[in-house]
This record gives C-alpha cells, structure tokens and sequence, in this order.
C-alpha cells in the first residue's frame, strides 16, 4: 500500500507529460499548481502598492500562508515519493535514500525550499528576516517544471557555461582596464565624477553595454574619443554572449526536430502510421515541446518521402 501511495504520488506530482500514470490526475495537478503560483506572485506584487496591504492585510496574508503551507506538502511529497524515480539510464541501481537525496541536491528541489524557507525563518527566527523576503520570488521560477522553453535554456546554459563563462571573463577583464582608462582621462577635468577606479566601473559598464544612461560622461576632448570607442567595441564584444546562446538555443531545438523526424521514420517502417503510432508521436511532440502544426508538416513530409522511396 505504501508502495503504491508513492508511486502514485511519483507520477501525480511529476509534470502531465512525464508521468506514465495518472495523467489526467497530473495534468490537473500542474494547472492547480501553477494557478496558485501566478495568485502567490501577483499578491507579493500587490503588496508592493500603497494603500493596497492596509485594505487587504487579512486577505493577502491568508494567500501567503495557504501558499506556503500548500508548497510545504508539495516539497515533502516530492521528498517522500523521489524514491519511486527510475532509475538512471546507465543502468545503476541506487537505493530510495540515495534517490531522495539526489532530488534534494537537485536545482528544481532548491527552488522549492527556497519558496517556503523565508517565511518559515521569519515566523521561528526572533532578529529581523525581511531581507529573505525577496526569495519569494522564486516561487515563479516553480513554473520552470512545466516549462519545457525555460527547460531547454537551462540545458542551453549547461551545454555552454564554459563559453559563457569565458566571453563573460573577458567582458571583465575589458570593463576594467575601460574604467582604468577613462579614470586618468577624466580625473583632472572631473574629480568629483572619475574619482576613483571603481566608481568609473559604472561608467564603464554603461558605455560598453551602449545603454549610455548619461549621469556620467566625459568631457575633455580625448574622454569623448574614448567613449566613443569604447561604446563601438562595447557593441562587438557584449554581443558574444547572446550569440553564444542564440545559437546554442537554436541547436537544440534543431536536435529536437531531429529526434522527432527519427521516431516518425521509426514508426514508418511498415508504411503506415496507427493509431498507437500516432499517439506515441504526439506524445514525443509534447516532451520535446515542438509546435503541433510543425510536427503535422514534418510527419506530412516523411510519409510523402517513404512513398516516393516505394515506387
């Protein structure tokens, strides 16, 4: 019995398109869960407002408390029924502790407890915790378990850290030595402004990133030349890291194209689709999250394809 409360628990919890069992259960689940998380995020906006929390304390606070003791259920029946995951592909057996703490481990259950941690420390800990209020807001990063577009940037990042983290290294580098330049350019002319490295770091910044927001500028001749340099260079080498993801983005949903075009071959090895066919190729639509119209054309353009190779 306690088996199958996990088990069941397993798949009611996991997202609609994962779960092998209780579907319908799990997609009703997933719409609850992310209605409650869009009600939790607007009430922390709302919050925000004035006048809005002294009209609508009782209210706002009974949204806030619902919220986390909801989430708090939902972390430790995560916690409880991660031991029914499968297990890895490589085969490896492991057992239901080492499960439960690879979940506690993982990114995802590190989201979950930090939507419910601040409000916990803030009702049992005596000193003042409204600085941890702001992890309330990674309540909304909740929905990235349903999001299969959020999903693939994360594998994005994953896949492309290490050029990230070099293009990013030499933004660094190349926003400091900016600052260190455009500091003995201007520290005469504008002492109070350049006055230090670090406070043209912001100058820097904002130049190379072309946003320009004006508050500092130079104003000697060779400042101006400088800026303007800078600003041209800031356009080439800030562009390195959207083009690292963009095109890394692009590849994966590339790679997902792929596999699907590879199941459609799969199943039109006997020529024809069935119906379990066709169901199994929506259901490996929804997983890689392609658009319905696109898989249509391309299942359209491999079964024209297969009947041309039978003539």
């Amino acid at each position: 019995m306690a088996m199958s409360f996990q088990n069941a628990c397993y798949h009611i919890l996991a997202p609609a398109s994962e779960a092998h069992e209780y579907k319908k259960i799990s997609a009703l689940f997933d719409l609850l869960l992310i209605g409650l998380i869009i009600v939790n995020i607007a009430a922390m906006m709302l919050e925000t407002v004035p006048g809005i929390p002294a009209l609508w304390q009782h209210e706002l606070h009974v949204i806030e408390v619902v919220s986390v003791l909801i989430f708090t259920v939902e972390y430790f029946l995560r916690l409880y029924s991660s031991a029914s995951a499968p297990h890895r592909p490589s085969g490896e057996q492991a057992t239901s502790w080492q499960k439960r703490w690879a979940y506690i481990k993982s990114p995802i259950a590190l989201v979950d407890l930090m939507a419910i941690l601040p409000f916990y420390l803030s009702v049992f800990v005596a000193f003042d915790l409204r600085i941890l209020r702001i992890f309330r807001v990674m309540r909304i990063l909740k929905i990235g378990r349903y999001s299969r577009s959020i999903q693939t940037l994360a594998t994005v990042l994953r896949n492309e850290s290490h050029s990230l983290i070099a293009a990013i290294s030499v933004l660094l580098v190349f926003t400091v030595i900016a600052a260190t330049c455009i500091y003995y350019i201007e520290r005469t002319a504008q002492p109070d402004v350049f006055s230090s490295i670090p406070a043209s770091l912001w100058w820097a910044l904002v130049t190379l990133t072309t946003v320009g927001y004006g508050d500092i500028v130079p104003i000697t001749t060779l400042g101006k030349v400088f800026g303007g340099l800078i600003t041209i260079m800031g356009i080439c080498f800030y562009a390195l890291p959207a083009g690292i993801l963009s095109s890394s983005y692009t590849a994966q949903m590339q790679l997902k194209r792929d596999r699907f075009k590879d199941t459609v071959r799969s199943a039109l090895d006997d020529g024809k689709l069935s119906d379990h066919d066709l169901r199994h190729l929506e259901h490996v639509r929804a997983l890689l999250d392609l658009d319905e119209e696109e898989a249509k054309l391309i299942v359209r353009l491999l079964q024209h394809h297969h009947k041309n190779l039978d003539k």
